[in-house]
């Protein structure tokens, strides 16, 4: 009964204007039919002997009842231009942690008007999917029930958002107040595109001249932070090969990259290569030609797009201003920059820890731990007890405790006595067995053959441009 009466309510107002209309029209068609015959012209009066026929004007004709419903039309829309049905569009960036229910409800839309637009919703689309930046475009209409702008209540007429390049997602009330949602995804075709070169100012800048996406950069390097230092290990000259997945409209236009499948990087002229293999046990990772894994057992570099600015060792301390051991490395970078667990672990610290500022340290196997300090924050759900995976996001770079400025300061503790995060050797990762060597070698036969066909990343990123 609650649900009728509320979606009475929702389309009062398109009631009472078509109702407004009803009374106006015919009004109006009246007046114009009346005025006709007031405005008649009359018959003159004449002598039979100055002519023997009545001169008489034409009349003008009531208009025929196409005419009427036309009339009746133009009168709709002059109410829609005056106002009488007022209709709004809204554009909503969502922020980092709000929730669609409260950005309907601070756009005016009543709670339980929200909740079913949600419910529809979401049998289309996952709203946990719902990330910080994220466009809503809505299109909403005054219920007329505030008397102020500010105050105003409204209904919602629709909504549409892209979670994605290739998705669009539709909300519409339909003209018994209730909702329906659809999904519109691009057909691509998927290709492949290679994007390579020589590292003259750094990976990323070169990368990007070379028509790589900061998503494959961000892969490629976050593949090749577990054995190189990009601080120091790189020099200008060295060589990058990167061949990735891209997916591309029916104009042969790159609309978005998707997986890297082969990586080389070739610091100090030492080429390491790796590709891109699903083992029988549905594992992804990337290992090189003797089947031996990328990973490590812990990341030399747990922060992206990072340059160190202070190595371990005995320094001067900036802040108190004596030579005193300094026992990690510090990664200068942007205040909010994520950083990442080194290692799979769990957390055995997340809180303020002296001059350390906001702190975490994670528990690895093997007697290994790592710790994170000077954090702006910290990451969702990062609490002692918590077990984290390597790469997840566990805090952003700040400047909390004894600190000139922002940056993360980064320890590795062996059996609980920091050692060098740039020299200590750690477990290597998974090495592929003798069966899965044969499949594995099938793969980087087909890979290979593959990168000899893939596309130039400058063209890719040309086309792109040309697509908008």
């Amino acid at each position: 009964m609650n649900t009728n009466i509320f979606v009475q309510n929702g389309i009062k107002s398109e009631h009472k204007a078509w109702a407004l209309v009803a009374l106006l029209v015919p009004a109006l068609l009246m007046g114009a039919a009346i005025y006709n015959l007031n405005t008649m012209p009359t018959i003159n009066a004449v002598k039979s002997s100055d002519s023997p026929v009545a001169k008489i004007a034409p009349v003008t004709p009531v208009p025929v009842l196409p005419d009427m419903a036309a009339l009746e039309q133009a009168v709709f829309a002059e109410f829609i231009e005056a106002g009488f049905l007022k209709t709004r569009h809204q554009k909503i960036k969502v922020k980092p942690g709000a929730t669609l229910s409260n950005l309907l409800e601070k756009a005016g839309i009543d709670r339980r008007e929200a909740a079913r637009a949600i419910a529809v919703l979401s049998g289309t689309y996952n709203l946990r999917q719902l990330r910080a930046g994220q466009i809503l475009n809505l299109t909403l209409e005054e219920t007329g029930a505030a008397s102020n702008k500010k105050n105003a209540s409204f209904h919602l007429v629709g909504l549409t958002t892209k979670p994605d390049v290739t998705r669009t997602i539709f909300l519409e009330r339909t003209h018994d107040g209730q909702f329906s949602a659809r999904e519109l995804v691009m057909d691509l075709e998927r290709g492949l595109t290679r994007a390579s070169g020589a590292i003259e100012a750094s990976l990323y800048v070169d990368g990007l001249g070379a028509g790589a996406s900061d998503a494959v950069i961000s892969s490629f390097a976050q593949l090749f932070a577990y054995s190189v230092d990009f601080q120091r290990g790189i020099r200008p000259g060295d060589r990058f090969d990167m061949v990735y997945e891209d997916f591309r409209d029916e104009r042969g236009a790159s609309i978005k990259s998707g997986n890297l499948i082969f990586a080389m990087l070739a610091p100090r002229g030492k080429a390491r290569a790796y590709y891109r293999f699903e083992t029988p046990d549905g594992e992804v990772g990337y290992y090189n030609e003797d089947g031996q894994s990328a990973k490590r057992f812990l990341m030399k570099t747990p922060v992206k797009g990072a340059r160190i600015s202070s190595g371990f060792g005995r320094r001067r301390h900036p802040v108190l201003g004596y030579t005193r051991a300094h026992k990690g490395t510090d990664f200068a970078a942007v205040r909010g920059t994520p950083i990442l667990a080194a290692g799979n672990g769990v957390v055995e610290r997340s809180s303020r820890y002296g001059s350390y500022g906001n702190y975490i340290r994670i528990r690895h196997a093997n007697g290994y731990k790592t710790a994170y300090a000077h954090l702006s924050g910290y990451g969702r759900n990062i609490k002692k007890g918590r077990r984290v995976t390597q790469g997840q996001i566990i805090g952003y770079v700040g400047a909390t405790g004894r600190v000139t400025g922002a940056h993360l300061h980064y320890e590795v503790l062996k059996n609980n006595r920091q050692v060098n995060p740039m020299t200590v050797k750690v477990p290597t990762g998974r090495k592929l067995k003798a069966a899965e060597l044969k499949l594995f070698a099938i793969e980087k036969a087909r890979i290979d053959a593959l990168i000899e066909t893939a596309r130039p990343g400058g063209m890719a990123s040309r086309t792109l441009a040309t697509a908008g």
